[in-house]
């Protein structure tokens, strides 16, 4: 229960913090898989629990986004994930952070996700923004990632500090 009041507090607190009536910029990117420049995936120990599932993976990719509007390439996406096998449920328990750099500055998200041993893309996911850099330094908000029919659909969308 008092955690409940701590999240409630921090969200009394970010809401007191930007102007009223003020709405939140949104950066609306894409991106497909020739868009990924560079993954990697680590096996864990290479240590199988069963065909195709391992006690843990890491992973990281880096892929171009595009700005949905105009498609001109706006910034890179680094991802890095740790994905360890939850032994109770079999599915692995997802720890990503995601950077995206633009050229004034980067913003960063880091959420949890479960995925199912043999599946390729991770689900649908809202992330917290965790933090920022440049312009983007002292924002708050969401990172939402969508896939669908080949496309990668991101929108980032927040509120910064004074």
């Amino acid at each position: 229960m008092r955690t409940i009041f701590m999240i409630a507090g921090v969200l009394l607190f970010f809401a007191a913090c930007r102007q009223a009536g003020t709405p939140p910029v949104v950066i609306s990117l894409n991106y497909t898989q020739e868009d990924i420049q560079k993954q990697f995936d680590t096996l864990y120990d290479h240590q199988q629990t069963a065909a195709g599932v391992y006690k843990g993976i890491t992973e990281q990719a880096l892929a171009t986004c595009h700005d949905s509007v105009t498609n001109a390439v706006t910034s890179v996406q680094n991802v890095f994930s740790s994905m360890y096998l939850n032994h109770l449920s079999g599915i692995y328990d997802c720890v990503t952070t995601t950077v995206f750099q633009f050229r004034e500055g980067s913003i960063t998200a880091t959420g949890v996700f479960k995925l199912t041993p043999g599946d390729t893309i991770a689900p649908n996911h809202d992330f917290p923004i965790t933090g920022g850099s440049g312009v983007y330094a002292n924002v708050y908000g969401t990172y939402t990632r969508n896939y669908s029919n080949g496309v990668y659909r991101v929108k980032l969308q927040f509120y910064k500090l004074p």
